[in-house]
Order: structure tokens, then C-alpha cells, then sequence
């Protein structure tokens, strides 16, 4: 009546299920690292534009502070900016900037008016502070960079 069917070649109905079961759970794993990798990526574009405008800043400070007169001209490079404390001891000036690429930054620059470092061979140096942050109301600093200014 019935003849069993001798040929086994070919894939079962389980096989064929448990194949694309098992390639759909690796294809998601892989899914799943690519918007984590576009994500610290971005965070590090933004970590590197936030170091390089902090050395910039400190450049332009280099270039156009004079500690005699305390006068800071900037006014091509940092839009906005206030002078929010002079004391006898430190001069701190907040303000936005502008990168080539439209980012904007939030600067935090304070310039300590003693003479950090005093000696015959060496004029007077003043030591200055960069923070490079990414809004008014943040914190955290992206960027904090330090030098030296005669």
C-alpha cells in the first residue's frame, strides 16, 4: 500500500527554520554595533573640534594679550564675548566660537595676572586656562587646555 520513501537528500523543514533563525540572531547583533559606532564617533569628532578650538584660543590669546594694559583683542575670532570678572589676580572672559565647519563652542578663558614663574633669565610668565565646553549652563568642559603668556 505505502512505500517508504528511501531518498533523504535534501534539507528538513527544521533544518531550513533553525538556519534562518540562528542568521537573523547574528545579522541583529551585527545591526546593533553600527549606530553604536556612529555614536562614538560623533563624540569623538566633537572631543577632537573642542581640543583643536582650545589651542587656537590659546594661540589668539598668545598673539593678542598684553598683561601690562589688560587688554584682550579678539574680536575677529570670539563673537560675543564678556569680561565676567577683573581682579587684582585673574581676568576671566566668556564667549562663544565659531569653527569653519558652523559648530559653535562655548569659551571659558582665565588668565591668572601673578607671575607664575619669576626669574632672571626667564621673563615673567602668566599662566592661562582654557575650557571649551559645548553650552553655557554644561559643567563639563569638552576641552581644558593650559599655557603660558609673557
Amino acid at each position: 500500500m505505502f512505500s517508504k520513501i528511501k531518498n533523504t537528500s535534501g534539507f528538513t523543514l527544521v533544518e531550513i527554520l533553525a538556519s534562518v533563525i540562528l542568521l537573523t540572531v547574528v545579522i541583529s547583533f551585527f545591526l546593533s554595533i553600527f549606530p553604536q559606532m556612529s555614536n562614538m564617533n560623533n563624540r569623538n569628532g566633537e572631543n577632537l573640534d573642542s581640543a583643536n578650538v582650545a589651542k587656537e584660543v590659546l594661540v589668539l590669546v598668545k598673539e593678542n594679550y598684553s598683561i601690562d594694559n589688560s587688554t584682550l583683542n579678539l574680536e575677529g575670532s570670539i563673537l560675543n564675548f564678556t569680561i565676567a570678572e577683573n581682579n587684582s589676580n585673574s581676568l576671566i572672559v566668556k564667549g562663544t566660537y565659531d569653527t569653519l565647519s558652523n559648530k559653535k563652542f562655548f569659551i571659558e578663558l582665565e588668565i591668572n595676572k601673578t607671575g607664575a614663574i619669576s626669574n632672571s633669565t626667564i621673563d615673567n610668565l602668566y599662566q592661562v586656562k582654557i575650557k571649551v565646553k559645548n553650552s553655557h549652563e554644561n559643567t563639563n568642559a569638552l576641552a581644558t587646555t593650559y599655557g603660558y603668556i609673557r
